[in-house]
């Protein structure tokens, strides 16, 4: 080892151990010693922070099978598992706004997958399903706190709490909770740019953990160098094919610069009328993405070379058609039509619409906060 690389990792165990040692001397606590509380705990000082939260997908990001929203489809899911002789139950779900996939007991994934602005399960069948493990390959990036712990002879997947929760973007906030200290959690306005994406990157872009067995960052924590977590990333389905104006390179190098034009390339995708469910972002089972054919995710867009795209108000009436004030246009079809996808409220109330096209939901309902819908607004395309 060089002089140089021998001073700088002494002298980085030098200041970590003085931290350790400044939070013991001053509040008593060992920094090991930091542990998650939940998102509740966050709450009782930032309950409206918690109030957007709670509205987002990230709040929805791992759904408890008895929750409401997934019992309407069971009985059918259910019918669907006997068919093939599966008899393992649903353990949790995962996704709550375009499709759905089912975490069985068994830790795999179910083949299935429905529709939720269908309302139907789709055509769509998973023949690999019965290699699948959710533990393994997708648990990580619906919860928050992921960590091995000891079962029988080896370890398994546990978690602090279901869902992408304050604390998955802020660190374990025990110490910060007890004692009132800024100090003890990680605000990511207040550190570097290329660490703030890294909290984004860590579930937004691919790979393995350094161990080659978890298809997530397992140990990561908020403020760290997520590539000392995160390897082995492949290109994500599509982002070679539209690459547009090379903004979506791959080196294939897993550098930090390689994964951040993969994570501009999730941002890209965000509002795009296609696609399925995991396998359309992950690398699900294979280092090597399929071959793309006519049959596949994106195939119909390959004469434009890009995807296409849902308009802000779409995406935003997605939710809200069904919701106050549209819930009356949306109940009531007008001239054989439900208002589904098109801000009827803006175009007739305010006469707007044609005469200013260039309108949108966000341009009035910005949000200064990425604790409500401030993602919708950075994946406006140009």
């Amino acid at each position: 080892m060089k002089a140089k690389e021998i001073f700088f990792s002494s002298a980085a165990a030098f200041f970590l151990t003085a931290a350790a040692a400044y939070y013991f001397l001053t509040y008593g606590v060992m920094v090991s010693e930091i542990s998650y509380s939940g998102s509740k705990e966050c709450a009782r000082c930032h309950e409206a922070v918690y109030g957007k939260w709670k509205k987002t997908p990230h709040a929805r990001a791992l759904i408890s099978a008895t929750e409401a929203g997934l019992l309407k489809e069971k009985p059918d899911l259910d019918s669907r598992h006997l068919s093939i002789g599966e008899t393992s139950s649903v353990a949790f779900a995962i996704g709550s706004h375009w499709t759905r996939r089912y975490l069985l007991s068994n830790k795999t994934v179910s083949p299935y997958l429905y529709s939720i602005a269908a309302g139907e399960f789709s055509d769509y069948y998973d023949e690999n399903y019965k290699r699948s493990d959710y533990t393994r390959e997708c648990i990580g990036c619906h919860v928050t706190g992921a960590a091995l712990k000891p079962s029988g002879d080896g370890y398994e997947t546990a978690y602090s709490e279901p869902g992408v929760a304050c604390e998955a973007c802020h660190g374990p906030g025990s110490a910060h909770i007890a004692m009132s200290d800024t100090s003890l959690i990680v605000n990511p306005r207040k550190i570097s740019p290329e660490k703030r994406d890294m909290i984004c990157m860590a579930c937004h872009t691919n790979g393995y953990d350094k161990s080659g067995e978890y298809k997530f960052p397992l140990g990561y924590k908020p403020g760290r160098d997520l590539a000392s977590y995160f390897t082995n990333m492949v290109p994500k389905p599509g982002q070679i094919k539209y690459n547009i104006q090379n903004r979506f390179d791959y080196a294939a190098d897993n550098s930090i610069e390689d994964r951040k034009r993969q994570f501009e390339y999730w941002k890209y995708m965000f509002l795009s009328r296609e696609g399925l469910s995991c396998e359309d972002c992950l690398d699900f089972r294979g280092a090597i993405p399929q071959k793309e054919t006519s049959d596949r995710p994106f195939a119909k867009s390959v004469e434009k070379n890009k995807p296409e795209f849902f308009t802000i108000n779409e995406y935003c009436m997605s939710c809200h058609a069904s919701l106050p004030p549209f819930l009356q246009y949306a109940s009531k079809p007008r001239g054989g039509e439900k208002i589904s996808t098109t801000c009827d409220f803006i175009n007739k109330n305010m006469e707007l619409g044609e005469k200013n096209p260039g309108l949108s939901c966000v341009k009035c309902h910005r949000s200064e906060s990425v604790h409500d819908h401030y993602h919708i607004i950075e994946s406006v395309r140009e």
